[in-house]
């Protein structure tokens, strides 16, 4: 069992390497560099999905529905748009001038109705809205005409003061216009005329049933008359636009200083946090010296407390520029800026309170905000119109919703944790309106947000790792894979992101690398040995941890290799074919070889494989070679076919010299000397490179033997003649040896007599070729006798 102090020893480095270098001078760690580190890059805006955002009621907290919160363009808009605020009231008439009063007032069922006389409806009640502006006018007109009206019509106009104006006239209905069980019919009044509150009271509504004679097709009933009013009204309502982002991820620039520490005068710990021991009487906690970050300056001091006001305590602040020497104490206005100094020592006196928590921010932290206010306040009540920002759910500031442009700084130290990564920003807008109804648009734009003060600070520490220990492993196998990366930790550096480097004694035995955090130890292939293995681990600030192993390799007696063979090899059947063979042994010299083919044997010596098959077809021959601990074995396939074989056996110019202008004939016997009919054989006949003619020999079986003869006369200008044939020269005939399928002969060529002598050479010619002529006809007309059909008998 693996002993548990080295992992006592891991956990206690990595707790130290974690606490940062705030509350002491004494630090055996140096600085490998520092940086200025963005704690909310949010603020640049350009990310819309790390910011939450909406809208809501101002007390009910149901979705708003004139104010949106959006981020896009680099800009977090809070935009309130109040549309025309709108009210409509419904007056009903209530005279009629021809006493249609069934007709007057609400619709209640009660209707007046004619066939012919027109029904008049006036007197619409506008005196509770003549103090509101008029926006639109529409009728709202309640009747009935039962039946289709086929010949008759039914029109409604209206009287002004402007005139006469025929609204509406309905005739050649298909069935009954029914406006009492349906909605009112309605109709838009507002562009008319010019309306007054006094034209709409004294409106005169005519609807008249208009009968073209004879039986009436139906008649008009009038439930009632209205004008439905629409005036532009006063409202109020409230609600707020918020928006907020959590930056996560990095420590806040801040420091705790440890009250459990220090020196107290009439002071001690309770639950609360540090208090007077005696209540209505004073006490003081004096801090041990601390100093600022690395290359970072202090900010302000904060204190809270868990009991009774902060306004009961007071800080008083000593500089050191040493770091070694104090001097005297000054008092600190509350939320004001330490001076500059190498080391500081606050005291703190309270007095009816506890003190639950002290703390310096680094590089006094603050949050700048610039945008603008535009658009309009109509309707917008400025006491309750506010804009709040939050820093940690805490109120930063509280500024007024006023047009214009903003640019503030405020310092946020006060808002933050030493014990949290995360800081959150929010914004809320208050939009609270008391309007007479005109529409509005206000806009609350943030174009930077930004926060300063963060830094990181990066600490030359080494990583720990924990011993890979020596390894044993055998020859030619695949290796091993160490734990590496997994057992290592650093202070600053991610155990992805450390680097990983190797030395190695003995690169011929081993190869050594790292893949996915471990170390992978690969053994060259026949090789044994010892080698040394240098590990060194580094962090990005290039601190190292450094180890080394032995690897010692086992040799083993490896079996013989035997090459891989063509995957199917074509050979002649009962001819002999050599096949070469590769194979090696790195460990044995004395080898053995066999087949399972009493026709196929192996040569070690000369690398071949001598094989004679006696079959045609497809036949595998097994491959054995043996050292003295073991074999390998591979299969050969072959195709083992009988074939043909052309050669040309002699070529006859049928004379012993030749003349220039002597016609030769070239006699070739051809020869298949193999054990396959051959078939369509081409014979080609040369002389010097040129072509004299082509036969073709229909069908040659296994040794037998044919002629061809080529006939050409010999030019007049040459003196020596290189003849030649060739036999199957496009390939086109499978052969067991395709390299005698060639003659040539080179003939010397006499020169031509002189005239005399040739007259009479030539009158022999001619008499020759006469008699020649008489033969080959003949024999021509013998062959067509031959070859033509017996004579047809008719069959009783």
């Amino acid at each position: 069992m693996r002993s548990s102090a080295p992992a006592i020893c891991l956990v206690l480095l990595l707790l130290l390497t974690t606490c940062t270098p705030f509350t002491g001078t004494a630090d055996g760690r140096s600085v490998h560099s520092t940086s200025v580190v963005d704690i909310f890059p949010q603020g640049s805006l350009e990310d819309a999905g790390a910011w939450q955002v909406g809208a809501e009621t101002s007390f009910t907290q149901e979705a708003a529905t004139y104010t949106e919160t959006m981020v896009a363009d680099q800009r977090l808009s809070m935009v309130h748009q109040r549309p025309l605020h709108l009210d409509t009231l419904t007056v009903w008439s209530s005279s009629s001038p021809t006493d249609s009063n069934y007709s007057t007032g609400a619709p209640d069922g009660a209707s007046t109705w004619s066939t012919g006389p027109e029904i008049q409806l006036t007197g619409f009640d506008t005196s509770g809205l003549t103090s509101y502006t008029l926006y639109a006018v529409h009728l709202r007109a309640v009747f009935q005409i039962p039946d289709a009206l086929q010949e008759d019509t039914v029109r409604i106009s209206v009287e002004h003061s402007d005139g006469f104006d025929l609204l509406k006239t309905f005739a050649h209905t298909q069935g009954n216009v029914d406006y009492i069980n349906n909605s009112a019919y309605a109709l838009n009044l507002t562009g008319l005329v010019e309306w007054t509150w006094t034209d709409l009271a004294e409106l005169v509504f005519t609807l008249d049933y208009v009968s073209a004679g004879g039986v009436d097709d139906s008649r008009l009933v009038v439930d009632a008359l209205g004008l439905d009013i629409t005036v532009q009204t006063p409202w109020y309502g409230g609600e707020v636009a918020y928006a907020s982002s959590t930056f996560t991820g990095h420590d806040m620039p801040v420091m705790d200083l440890d009250i459990e520490t220090g020196t107290t005068n009439n002071m001690a710990l309770d639950e609360c946090g540090l208090k007077p021991l005696v209540d209505g009487t004073s006490g003081t906690w004096t801090s041990p010296l601390f100093t600022p970050p690395p290359e970072q300056g202090l900010g302000r001091v904060h204190l809270t407390t868990s009991e009774g006001d902060v306004e009961n305590t007071t800080i008083e602040v000593a500089l050191s520029q040493d770091g070694l020497s104090v001097g005297e104490f000054q008092p600190m206005t509350p939320n004001t800026l330490l001076p500059q100094a190498a080391a500081y020592q606050l005291r703190v006196t309270v007095l009816d309170a506890c003190v639950d928590r002290v703390w310096v921010d680094v590089n006094d932290p603050s949050l700048r905000l610039s945008g603008r206010i535009f658009g309009n306040n109509d309707g917008i009540d400025a006491n309750y119109s506010r804009w709040l920002l939050f820093v940690n759910g805490e109120v930063v500031s509280n500024e007024a919703m006023e047009i214009g442009s903003f640019a503030h700084e405020w310092p946020i130290g006060a808002y933050l944790n030493s014990e949290s990564d995360s800081l959150e920003v929010s914004v809320r807008a208050w939009f609270t309106w008391d309007s007479s109804g005109e529409e509005s648009t206000t806009a609350l734009e943030f174009s930077t947000i930004t926060v300063s003060g963060g830094f990181g600070i990066e600490w030359n520490e080494d990583p720990v790792c924990e011993p890979l220990g020596d390894q044993t492993l055998t020859e030619d196998n695949g290796g091993i894979i160490l734990p590496l990366l997994l057992r290592c930790a650093d202070d600053r550096t991610s155990n992805e992101m450390l680097q990983v480097q190797f030395t190695n004694t003995n690169s011929d035995l081993i190869e050594v690398d790292l893949a996915e955090g471990d170390v992978r130890v690969r053994l060259l292939p026949e090789a044994s040995g010892q080698a040394v293995v240098g590990v060194t681990v580094l962090d990005d600030a290039g601190n190292a941890w450094e180890d080394s192993f032995s690897v010692v390799v086992e040799a083993v007696d490896d079996p013989p290799v035997v090459a891989e063979f063509q995957s199917l090899i074509p050979v002649e059947r009962d001819v002999q074919s050599v096949i070469e063979m590769s194979w090696f042994d790195i460990d044995s010299t004395q080898l053995t070889a066999s087949t399972n083919r009493s026709w196929a044997v192996v040569d070690l010596t000369s690398n071949s494989l001598t094989v004679t098959p006696p079959n045609i077809g497809f036949h595998t021959v097994l491959v054995s070679v043996c050292d003295q601990t073991g074999c390998s074995e591979r299969e050969v396939d072959f195709e083992v076919m009988a074939l043909a074989d052309l050669y040309i056996e002699s070529m006859d110019l049928g004379a012993d010299e030749l003349t220039q202008g002597d016609v030769v004939s070239m006699r070739l016997l051809i020869r298949n000397g193999g054990q396959a009919d051959a078939t369509m054989v081409s014979v080609r006949c040369e002389a010097n490179d040129q072509l004299i003619g082509v036969e073709t020999v229909a069908l040659i079986e296994p040794g037998e033997l044919r002629s061809v003869t080529c006939d050409w006369q010999i030019p007049n200008d040459v003196e020596v003649i290189r003849f030649r044939a060739v036999v199957d020269r496009g390939l086109e005939i499978a052969e067991g040896d395709e390299e005698n399928n060639e003659i040539e002969s080179l003939v010397a060529v006499n020169k031509a007599p002189e005239n005399g002598a040739s007259n009479s050479d030539e009158g022999l010619s001619s008499g020759v070729l006469g008699a020649g002529f008489v033969f080959v006809s003949i024999g021509l007309l013998a062959l067509l006798a031959y070859v033509m059909p017996a004579k047809v008998k008719k069959i009783e």
